[in-house]
């Protein structure tokens, strides 16, 4: 990994996501790792302590990222948090207000990458 290769994790579910985010964040030289619900996300922010930017989806079985938005953002504080849902009725929620970036899941995989180039400026 070289040094300037930022580090991101994924909060998702969804197995076929995040294969396309794989080769999307991949592609672009992101170093990508993920989880696949709230606690697995927790435990992992634990122990990786250089974290770039995280991508939370909102809603996940066990425990979603909601109910884990203010414990990651007080266990790992200076990474950038992106939120990115299908649920598009958050887009004016407190979540959506504390986070880096809010990006709709039917947006353009170019309207994520935007975002995550704006939030690691």
């Amino acid at each position: 990994m070289s040094e300037d290769q930022k580090r991101i994790v994924v909060a998702e579910d969804s197995p076929e996501l995040c294969d396309v985010l794989k080769d999307i964040l991949e592609g672009e030289g992101y170093r990508v790792d993920f989880v696949h619900d709230g606690f697995s996300l927790v435990s992992y922010l634990k122990e990786n302590q250089d974290i770039d930017a995280i991508i939370l989806d909102l809603v996940m079985p066990k425990k979603d990222g909601i109910s884990v938005f203010d414990t990651v953002r007080s266990i790992s504080p200076a990474s950038r948090i992106i939120i990115y849902t299908g649920h598009t009725d958050y887009r004016h929620s407190v979540f959506a207000r504390k986070a880096d970036a809010f990006i709709n899941k039917t947006d353009s995989a170019e309207k994520l990458l935007g975002a995550l180039r704006e939030v690691l400026e």
